[in-house]
């Protein structure tokens, strides 16, 4: 079985333990875009009576609800996994499962059946955005991981610390274990474990980029072979930083076991910094009317991987904004296209 569509918004939502996934894996505030008025109609005729707070309709929104239904799905009849991140077992939500707590934390797994081991692929890890606060499946990982599987990859979702539990390195470290782990099981999750892409979009481009600088210090078997970064927070430096996505990493709890002050922690993960020749080969994008996130961060990573001699590509979009994922709808939707042309090229170098 799967959703479409066609189903209602009250058909999904009540199907056994789909409120409990979707705090997880839906951000609250579309969801209330689904006016109880029209819950008992199919989602095909009710995105045109609804709207979003940005005065669109919702027929985006509907897509990625079924989407993003369709994967609670596959996890609960045995498709994919839903691991525990850490000790791997499986991990499902209960009524009483809180976001922040940091026992939260799980991986996506791809459709395990069928894997050929003779003919392992390339991986893509993908990190959400959400300042470090929360963690945006909806438009930044549901729509990314299907893109990824269309495309040949095995794709991966990383639901990592956030909130009060985001100090550093505690969610690097999140995404770290979680590449070393698929290395160490490639064969069961049918991975090229030398062609492994971590992808992260806004905070979690954040995330991405200073994991994959830092890894050589705190878990180089976690390391990735490229990263890819949408609309990236870069710079913790003052004037061009995203400050809640700094606050919550190096300011709102001091990890007491980090021996740093802010100012050193600042520099240290201003990713730019980090962009040595041992950098992995990096894509990276940004849309020119971001008024979240400052594009210049795109520029001044680019800047710094090309002085440093690392194979990269960047790209300045006119219009997306931001948190635009794959921008179907304006003038960056090309850059899934340039990302995976980018990869088959690093993967091959």
């Amino acid at each position: 079985m799967h959703f479409t569509t066609m189903n209602s918004f009250k058909e999904i939502m009540d199907w056994h333990g789909m409120r409990d996934w979707m705090r997880f894996l839906f951000m609250e505030e579309p969801m209330s875009f689904f006016n109880k008025e029209y819950e008992d109609i199919p989602l095909r005729a009710s995105a045109f009576l609804g709207k979003t707070s940005w005065e669109d309709d919702l027929r985006a929104v509907s897509e990625q609800l079924v989407d993003t239904a369709n994967i609670v799905l596959d996890i609960q009849e045995g498709r994919r996994k839903c691991l525990h991140l850490r000790d791997w077992t499986d991990w499902e939500p209960n009524e009483n499962s809180k976001l922040t707590d940091p026992d939260n934390i799980f991986v996506i797994t791809p459709i395990l059946k069928d894997i050929d081991k003779h003919d392992k692929k390339p991986a893509m890890v993908i990190c959400p955005g959400g300042a470090y606060e929360f963690v945006s499946f909806q438009n930044e990982g549901t729509p990314v991981l299907m893109l990824a599987e269309l495309n040949g990859y095995q794709g991966f979702m990383i639901n990592y610390r956030a909130a009060q539990n985001a100090a550093y390195p505690n969610p690097q470290m999140d995404l770290l274990e979680t590449i070393a782990y698929i290395r160490e099981n490639s064969e069961k999750f049918g991975v090229d474990e030398k062609r492994i892409a971590a992808v992260g979009f806004s905070a979690g481009g954040h995330l991405v980029g200073s994991a994959a600088g830092v890894a050589d210090e705190l878990l180089p078997s976690g390391k990735p072979n490229a990263v890819v970064l949408g609309y990236p927070v870069i710079s913790l430096k003052d004037g061009v930083t995203h400050e809640q996505s700094r606050y919550n990493l190096i300011e709102r709890t001091k990890n007491k076991d980090i021996d740093k002050t802010y100012g050193e922690l600042r520099d240290k993960l201003s990713v730019e910094e980090l962009a040595d020749k041992n950098y992995p080969p990096a894509f990276i994008w940004a849309c020119e009317d971001d008024d979240c996130v400052p594009p210049v961060n795109t520029k001044l990573m680019g800047e710094a991987l090309e002085k440093s001699g690392v194979l990269n590509e960047w790209h300045l979009y006119p219009t997306g904004g931001h948190g635009c994922g794959l921008a179907f709808g304006n003038s960056a939707y090309t850059w899934s296209e340039s990302m995976l042309k980018f990869l088959k090229k690093a993967f091959m170098s």
